[in-house]
């Protein structure tokens, strides 16, 4: 009895690694963008008719051209993702994590002539973050499982995202219009950890008292890609812009090791361990976006307003990267998504002072659970110029999503700061 239970165990845990919780199927370098600069997540990430600083690089390469004096540009962002998870009924558990990392640093060159001109810029941007923490608790009431019936006690946490280095250029081709474009180099680290406890408090197993699995994923992202813009200023107030994000090959190399321990009641233990690595390719298609800003009230109000289109249905794995994960996952688990980003800016008279708001719709590509609730955020910021030269801003962002699977509901709460600073010198 006890040798047919611990290789049961063994053959779940190491080969399918059946857990209560579904999220290591999803695949997280798809979708969780994070945003880049300060006044622009104060305006909700509406930036691409904006496009003005050095986070154009960014949002809309197109908008460097406008920029008419150099630029020295740095920021970091602060974040916290609260989750609340109900497990079973009436079983609820929160937990928590909270990062400070950089989120945007470079700088802006510009060549002005008397009809038009051009500018270089160079630096990073964050594009996403995978910091998550969840635990689950209470008996598991499936069937059919290495879980049914058991008391789960389920740790899943993921730190580590993406950022890109990219060298951009945006120049006026007529006296309203500018295109521009960047090279962008991706790199990031993701690492997931999954702790799983099960105790036989039902008797279920007359020899098993409790067993254990210890699954880490440590991975390794590069890629290189590209994205052009074009900004055409309507008339004195009303300006539109467009971008396209190209398709790239997003290499990841994974190392993954697992482990399991199964403790008996007459205090044995059995306990077994696996590791491998993998690399493979991360397809991601064309995304395409769309913007406009206008302004009001002497150009002392701007109203911006952007779109961008992502089919992540197109998204493609060179190899499989588990034997769980099929060649058409993303054709059956992933959605088109349309990320929708609204702001305004209110400048105010003498002060040199700008204050912000914004909402941010993100929405969840993954359709492998039921959304109760999309990612939406809502955003606050203040700018302050200081001598004509310094320019300080900050925002503060929060949003909310809920998700759910059989017996698993999952509310997660964010809160993001972000913190900026830039120095225009003549």
């Amino acid at each position: 009895m006890k040798t047919t239970s611990i290789w049961l165990l063994m053959l779940f845990g190491l080969i399918g690694m059946v857990t209560v919780s579904v999220a290591q199927i999803e695949e997280i370098a798809i979708g969780n963008t994070f945003g880049a600069g300060a006044r622009t997540m104060g305006m909700g990430g509406a930036f691409l008719g904006v496009a003005d600083d050095f986070t154009a690089l960014y949002w809309n390469p197109a908008g460097l051209a406008q920029i008419k004096k150099f630029e020295l540009f740095g920021g970091f962002s602060h974040s916290e993702l609260d989750a609340e998870t109900q497990f079973t009924a009436g079983r609820l558990t929160e937990d928590n994590q909270s990062k400070t990392r950089p989120n945007s640093i470079g700088f802006v060159y510009p060549f002005y002539t008397s009809r038009g001109g051009f500018a270089l810029a160079l630096g990073y941007n964050r594009q996403q973050t995978f910091d998550s923490r969840v635990s689950i608790k209470g008996i598991d009431p499936s069937s059919g499982t290495v879980f049914s019936d058991l008391d789960v006690d389920e740790t899943n946490s993921t730190t580590g995202g993406i950022g890109i280095w990219s060298f951009g250029l945006g120049f006026f081709i007529s006296k309203n219009i500018m295109i521009g474009g960047s090279l962008d180099f991706w790199h990031g680290s993701s690492f997931n950890e999954l702790e799983s406890k099960a105790f036989d408090v039902s008797n279920v197993d007359s020899e098993l008292a409790n067993f254990a699995f210890h699954d880490t994923v440590d991975r390794e992202y590069v890629g290189v890609g590209g994205r052009i813009g074009i900004l055409a200023h309507v008339g004195d107030y009303v300006t539109l812009g467009v971008t396209a994000i190209t398709p790239m090959d997003l290499e990841v190399d994974e190392l993954w090791r697992q482990q399991t321990v199964a403790v008996f009641d007459d205090g044995e233990e059995e306990a077994e361990a696996d590791e491998g690595s993998i690399v493979f390719d991360l397809e991601r298609p064309f995304e395409f976006g769309a913007g406009i800003a206008v302004k009001l009230l002497e150009k002392r109000l701007t109203l911006a307003g952007d779109f961008q289109f992502s089919d992540w249905t197109q998204t493609e794995y060179s190899i499989p990267p588990a034997e769980d994960i099929s060649s058409d996952d993303f054709d059956r688990f992933y959605d088109s998504t349309v990320q929708i980003r609204l702001g305004a800016e209110y400048r105010i008279p003498n002060i040199d002072t700008s204050v912000r708001i914004g909402y941010f719709r993100d929405p969840i590509p993954f359709t492998g659970k039921e959304i109760d609730s999309d990612r939406d955020f809502f955003t606050i910021g203040l700018g302050k110029i200081f001598d004509q030269v310094i320019k300080f801003d900050i925002a503060y962002m929060r949003g909310s999503w809920k998700r759910s699977s059989d017996s698993l509901t999952t509310d997660e709460t964010s809160n993001r700061v972000f913190v900026s600073a830039a120095y225009r010198w003549y």
